[in-house]
C-alpha cells in the first residue's frame, strides 16, 4: 500500500478534472512564508506525514493564517505532529464558504470499489450521514449519493466529482485506488472544490469491471443461458441416482426414495445400496458404477469423509448436478472444511455442478421432486422460485406456501456453496421460463459484490431475506470511508441499489409474495386504508410513515361520494373508519362498493380493507351468524372489481379457532381473485411498501 500526501493525492484528483485547492508543498518555514505570500490573502496550513491521517485530530491543520504567521505556523505543525517522517506542510489558498460534503471510494474485499458520499466535515465518522452505491455509478446512484449530502448549491459540480471518482470510466477503474477520501468537498455557489484529499494505493492494479459482473448486455445472456442448461436437472433430472439409499424405512435414505415415489417424480429413480435388491419398489444397485445408465441427476447423503469420493463417481458416471444432503463440513470443524474444499476441486476437475453440501434437498412442483413428504406440498405448481442457504426456510417455504396458497414453483436448500454461488442461481432464475419471481435466504457474502452488480441488471423481481445481516467490508481502515463501510451495512446499500426488497423474517418474505402472487406491482406509495378502529388508523399511520407510505390526498368527487357512507362515530378522510353498522347499506355489506370508489381515484395506488373479526362477532347474536357475517364480508370483497389496482385485505382475528378457521378458508379464496390476505395492517403496509420499491 502506498498513501499519497495531499499535495499528490490532489494532483491525481485534478488528471480527472476535479476542482482542488492549489496545494504545494513547503519544507522549511522560509518556504511555507514564501508561500503564503505568493497566495494573496490567508492560507490553511496542513501537516504532510506519514502515518498522519486525521491531520485535524492530530493538531495538524491551522486555518485563515497570514502570510507574517506562516513560518510561525510552520513551526508549531511539525512539533504537533509529534512524526518522525514529516515531508513538510501544505500550503494552500482559503476555501469560499459554503456547505461540506465528503466524496470517499473504498475497495472492500467482499463488495469491490464502492463509492460514499454524505455531510462532510471533521465528525462524518460520528454522524454517520452517508449513503454507500458500488460502482461502477450510474446516472441514478449518482443523483441518490448527491442527495446525501444535503446539497444545494454545487449540485452539479458534486455530481461531476461522484462521476470522475466512481463512474464507468472513474479513477477507480484506472487507478489503483484501495481508499479515497475527499473531505470536504466545499458546496457553493462557485461550485464544488475539494479541500482535503486522502488517497491510498494498492498494489493490485486497476478493478476489472468484468470480474465484477459488469458485463455487456450480450455476454450477460449467454452466461445465463449456460447456467439455466447447467442447473436445470436440479429441478428437471431425467434420472435421479440416490448415493446413500437405505432399505429401512423411516431413515433419510429411504424417505428420499419414499417420497420421490410417492410424490410422483416420472424419471428414472436409481436408489444404491451395497446389498438391497430394491427398495420401496425401485431396483437397488451397490455401486453407483453398477447403474445401466447414465443419469443427470445425483442425491448424496452418506457419511463426510465418503463423499468427495462417491461425487468422482457420480461424475464418472454422467451425473450433470449432484446434491449433497451430508452436514459436518465447513460450518463444522477444519477437517470438515478441508472436505468441503475436495468437494469444490472435484467440480473444478470434472465440471459436475455440485448443490451444496448441508443441504436437505430440492422441490419442483412442475417435475415431481420433492425433498418433503407429498401431503405437504403445494398441490399445482406456479412462478415463485425460492433459493435458500437454510434447509429450514427451504422446508417452511412448501409447507406454508400450501397453507397460504402461494403458488411456489421450486424451492432449494442450497447450503454452503461449496460449488454453485448464490449468484449462479440468480442467473439461473434470471433465465428460467418458470420463475416469475426469485426470493432467496442468504447468509455467505463471499461473492456479494458480483451478485449485486448482477442483480441489477435482472428484470425479474428479487426479495431478499438475509442471516447475520452484518459489516462485511474492511476492518482496519485508514480513511473515513473504509471505517463507515466497515460499520455500515453496504449489502443494505447494494441490495437497494439494485431494486431487491429486503425482509428481515420469514413472515415478510412471504408477506411480499402473497403481495406478488395477488396484484403482481405496486404503483407507487400513495395508499388508501378502511375498516373499523380509530385506533388502528392511528397506529396504521405510523407504519406507514416508517415504511415510507403516505396516505393518499382523495379527490373531490372521491370525498364528494364518501360522505354517503357517513355515520356518527364515521371519518371519511384517509385513513377512513366507519364502523360496522356502516359498513352495510340495506342490510348488504358494502366493502367492493368502497374498494371500486377508491380504486377510481387517481391518487390512490393501493388499498387495505381492514376488518376486525372479533366487532363482527361481537354484533352477532351467535357464533354462527358471526360465520355468516364474516362469510358475506368476503363475498363482498370477492365482487370488487381489483382490476389495475393493488387490494389486500386484513382479517384481524382473537386467535381462536373459529375465526382463525375463516382466515384460512378465506386466504386463498381471496389470493384467486387478486387480493392478497394478512393478519394485521402492519404487515399488509409492510409488503406494500416493499411491492412498491420492486
Amino acid at each position: 500500500m502506498t498513501v499519497l500526501l495531499e499535495h499528490r493525492a490532489k494532483e491525481l484528483l485534478r488528471r480527472y478534472g476535479i476542482p482542488t485547492t492549489e496545494a504545494r508543498l513547503a519544507r522549511s518555514a522560509e518556504e511555507a512564508a514564501t508561500l503564503a505570500g505568493a497566495a494573496g490573502g490567508p492560507v490553511a496550513m496542513k501537516i504532510a506525514a506519514h502515518g498522519v491521517v486525521h491531520k485535524a485530530a492530530a493538531g495538524g491543520v491551522r486555518l485563515n493564517v497570514e502570510a507574517a504567521d506562516a513560518a510561525r505556523a510552520f513551526r508549531e505543525l511539525a512539533a504537533a505532529a509529534d512524526a518522525d517522517n514529516i515531508e513538510g506542510v501544505v500550503v494552500e489558498p482559503m476555501a469560499p464558504p459554503g456547505r461540506e460534503a465528503i466524496v470517499g471510494a473504498v475497495l472492500d474485499p467482499v463488495f469491490g470499489p464502492v463509492v460514499m458520499c454524505g455531510a462532510g466535515g471533521t465528525g462524518v465518522e460520528e454522524t454517520a450521514d452517508v449513503a454507500f452505491r458500488l460502482a461502477p455509478l450510474g446516472e441514478a446512484d449518482i443523483r441518490d449519493l448527491a442527495q446525501a449530502a444535503h446539497y444545494g448549491d454545487g449540485a452539479d459540480g458534486l455530481e461531476a466529482i461522484l462521476a470522475a471518482v466512481g463512474g464507468p470510466d472513474g479513477l477507480l477503474f484506472r487507478e489503483s485506488i484501495a481508499e479515497l477520501d475527499i473531505n470536504p468537498v466545499i458546496l457553493s455557489g462557485a461550485g464544488a472544490l475539494a479541500v482535503d484529499a486522502h488517497i491510498v494505493l494498492s498494489e493490485d492494479g486497476p478493478v476489472d469491471p468484468s470480474a465484477l459482473g459488469c458485463l455487456d448486455p450480450a455476454e450477460r445472456k449467454d452466461l445465463q443461458r449456460q447456467l439455466h442448461g447447467a442447473l436445470r436437472p436440479i429441478f428437471h433430472p431425467a434420472g435421479i441416482v440416490v448415493v446413500g439409499a437405505s432399505a429401512t424405512p423411516g431413515k433419510l435414505g429411504f424417505r428420499i426414495v419414499q417420497n420421490l415415489v410417492d410424490f410422483g417424480y416420472r424419471g428414472k429413480l436409481f436408489p444404491v445400496h451395497p446389498t438391497a435388491g430394491s427398495i420401496y419398489g425401485c431396483k437397488a444397485y451397490p455401486g453407483v458404477g453398477d447403474l445401466p445408465e447414465p443419469v443427470d441427476r445425483a442425491i448424496v447423503a452418506i457419511g463426510a469423509r465418503g463423499v468427495p469420493d462417491a461425487l468422482r463417481q457420480c461424475a464418472a458416471r454422467g451425473v450433470k448436478v449432484a446434491q449433497v444432503l451430508t452436514a459436518g463440513f465447513a460450518e463444522w470443524d477444519d477437517e470438515g472444511a478441508r472436505l468441503e474444499s475436495a468437494i469444490g476441486q472435484v467440480a473444478r476437475a470434472t465440471g459436475m455442478r455440485i448443490v451444496g453440501p448441508n443441504t436437505i434437498g430440492a422441490w419442483c412442483g412442475a417435475a415431481k421432486i420433492t425433498m418433503s413428504t407429498p401431503r405437504h406440498a403445494p398441490e399445482t405448481a406456479g412462478g415463485i422460485t425460492f433459493i435458500s442457504q437454510s434447509g429450514t426456510y427451504a422446508w417452511d417455504m412448501i409447507h406454508r406456501a400450501k397453507v397460504l396458497g402461494l403458488p411456489l414453483g421450486k424451492s432449494l436448500s442450497c447450503g454452503n456453496c461449496a460449488d454453485v454461488t448464490p449468484t449462479d442461481y440468480l442467473l439461473y432464475a434470471a433465465e428460467d421460463p418458470d420463475t416469475d419471481i426469485l426470493a432467496m435466504y442468504l447468509e455467505t457474502d463471499r461473492d456479494a459484490g458480483r451478485f449485486f452488480r448482477l442483480a441489477r441488471e435482472i428484470e425479474k423481481p428479487l426479495v431478499l431475506f438475509k442471516g447475520g445481516r452484518s459489516a462485511a467490508g474492511m476492518r482496519a481502515a485508514t480513511s473515513h470511508t473504509g471505517a463507515l463501510a466497515a460499520d455500515g451495512n453496504l449489502w443494505l446499500a447494494a441490495a437497494r441499489q439494485a431494486g431487491a426488497a429486503v425482509v428481515d423474517s420469514m413472515d415478510e418474505l412471504l408477506d411480499v409474495l402473497l403481495a406478488h402472487a395477488a396484484f403482481g406491482t405496486v404503483a407507487g406509495r400513495r395508499l388508501a386504508l378502511f375498516g373499523s378502529g380509530g385506533g388502528v388508523s392511528v397506529v396504521s399511520a405510523d407504519v406507514a410513515d416508517a415504511n415510507g407510505i403516505v396516505f393518499a390526498d382523495f379527490g373531490d368527487e372521491t370525498r364528494q361520494r364518501l360522505r354517503k357512507f357517513g355515520v356518527p362515530g364515521t371519518s371519511v378522510d384517509n385513513p377512513i373508519d366507519i364502523p360496522v353498522w356502516g359498513l352495510k347499506s340495506d342490510g348488504t355489506f358494502i366493502f367492493h362498493e368502497i374498494v371500486e370508489l377508491l380504486a377510481a381515484d387517481g391518487g390512490v395506488d393501493s388499498i387495505v380493507a381492514y376488518i376486525e373479526m372479533n366487532s363482527i362477532f361481537e354484533f352477532s347474536d351467535d357464533v354462527a351468524a358471526g360465520e355468516a357475517e364474516m362469510e358475506a364480508i368476503v363475498r363482498s370483497l370477492l365482487r370488487a372489481d381489483t382490476a389495475g389496482i393493488a387490494l389486500s385485505a386484513v382479517l384481524r382475528t382473537a386467535g381462536d379457532k373459529v375465526q382463525d378457521d375463516i382466515l384460512r378458508d378465506a386466504r386463498p379464496r381471496l389470493l384467486a381473485n387478486g387480493i392478497a390476505v394478512y393478519p394485521t395492517t402492519a404487515r399488509a403496509i409492510g409488503a406494500h411498501a416493499r411491492m412498491a420499491g420492486l
